[in-house]
């Protein structure tokens, strides 16, 4: 009666755990050729279907038509007929044909007589879990074969390193596990405390990024843009710390380059600048010299010009002209042009400005050496002269000052005399 009883108990328990399980996980229910006989709601909506439209069809279809044709599926059912069960990832396609990855477990239930009478398998979905894996390889692969990656221990024992890195840092196919990431500095900076806190940094957590020299295993520099990246584990500790890099070598040797260039250039024109203000300083000095207002006689001032005059000299000879006149007082300025080859409109309206300037500082100006191109041109552009003196040459402009200072100074000692009174045979012309 009591090992009958207990027969009965544990027949309810084994029962009441497959509906637990039922109730819970997605299950499904083979005879022992595959045939779906049973399969609970979570499996058929799953795979996208309805438990009557699943009931009645193979598990061979819901995987693919090329593995369901392989001996390695004929053995797979043959392994579960003899009462063996497997677990694993497995693909299988829905009723839309999309792709289902279920983590399932396959086990088969013996009868009475000890043989397999059918099989449950009971699944869970990680098509999800799957994709992101398979997006997350993808990802690490591409990293692999476009960037130099090297990992470390916490504090800096390197753990490994693909090929890439190796090839920059110039190692080849040596092992270079269990040396420390100081092998890549140069011994003044691995003995450094900044390096010391660089690890310490890692050690706590902190990503850091940058560009950084190293030293190959030839003893070459190489520049890397590189980030160094903590990783945590489960309990939040550092446990491992990746580096992603690229040789930025080229890049940063062109840098220095364009940097030593541009100093280079930055020097050449500051020697231009300086070569441009010695040439002003040397053409102020030329400008001075080629307007030299000189007195030649008691009141009298003498400016030969040579060369061509333009507005600029011009105005600068207005300027040392009516300087001069105001420190001597001279009374007569003659204004020599005989070495002046041509003369614009500009050039001439300003002689006349000149004429107009001394007159009102008492001095009256003789324009001499007036030659007869210069006299045409100046006709032509339709300058009005005015009452400028002039001569044809620099010998009857002294003549003429000469004969004006003479008769001020006899009007100041005899106010009587008549300054406008001209010799008819003094050379001098009022145009």
């Amino acid at each position: 009666m009591s090992s009958i009883t207990t027969e009965e108990s544990n027949e309810a328990l084994a029962v009441n755990i497959v509906r637990a399980i039922r109730a819970s996980q997605a299950t499904v229910e083979f005879d022992t050729q595959g045939l779906i006989i049973a399969c609970n709601d979570e499996f058929s909506k799953m795979m996208g279907y309805t438990s009557e439209e699943l009931v009645g069809k193979f598990h061979s279809d819901l995987v693919d038509p090329k593995l369901g044709a392989t001996s390695d599926y004929s053995k797979f059912w043959d392994a579960l007929r003899n009462g063996q069960s497997f677990s694993g990832e497995f693909e299988r396609f829905a009723k839309n044909g999309r792709t289902v990855w279920l983590f399932s477990s396959y086990t088969p239930v013996l009868g009475l007589d000890g043989k397999v009478q059918r099989v449950i398998k009971i699944a869970s979905d990680i098509t999800a879990f799957k994709e992101t894996n398979i997006t997350n390889s993808g990802i690490r692969n591409a990293i692999q074969r476009s960037m130099a990656v090297i990992e470390f221990t916490p504090d800096g024992i390197i753990e490994r390193a693909n090929k890439l890195f190796l090839s920059i840092m110039d190692y080849g196919d040596e092992n270079i596990i269990g040396s420390h990431h100081k092998i890549f500095l140069n011994a003044e900076e691995s003995q450094s405390q900044s390096y010391r806190n660089f690890w310490k940094r890692l050690a706590s957590g902190e990503v850091i990024s940058g560009q950084f020299e190293r030293i190959t295993k030839s003893g070459n520099s190489v520049w890397l843009e590189a980030t160094y990246n903590p990783i945590l584990n489960l309990n939040k500790e550092v446990f491992r710390v990746i580096k992603f890099a690229t040789d930025i070598t080229e890049k940063v040797q062109n840098a220095l380059k364009v940097t030593e260039n541009a100093k280079q250039l930055e020097a050449a024109l500051q020697h231009a600048i300086e070569s441009d203000n010695k040439r002003q300083e040397l053409d102020q000095t030329l400008l001075e010299m080629s307007t030299p207002v000189t007195p030649i006689w008691e009141d009298i001032l003498l400016l030969p010009l040579v060369g061509v005059v333009d507005s600029n000299r011009t105005d600068d000879i207005m300027r040392k002209s009516l300087a001069k006149i105001s420190d001597t007082e001279a009374r007569i300025f003659i204004l020599d042009i005989s070495g002046v080859p041509m003369v614009d409109t500009a050039v001439a309206n300003q002689f006349i400005k000149i004429t107009k300037a001394t007159r009102l500082m008492g001095c009256e100006t003789i324009i001499s050496g007036l030659s007869p191109s210069i006299a045409q041109t100046m006709v032509d552009l339709g300058v009005e002269v005015g009452q400028i003196r002039t001569t044809a040459t620099l010998r009857d402009a002294l003549k003429a000052g000469l004969r004006s200072v003479s008769a001020a100074n006899r009007h100041w000692s005899d106010p009587g005399i008549d300054l406008a009174s001209k010799d008819p045979n003094s050379g001098q012309t009022d145009l």
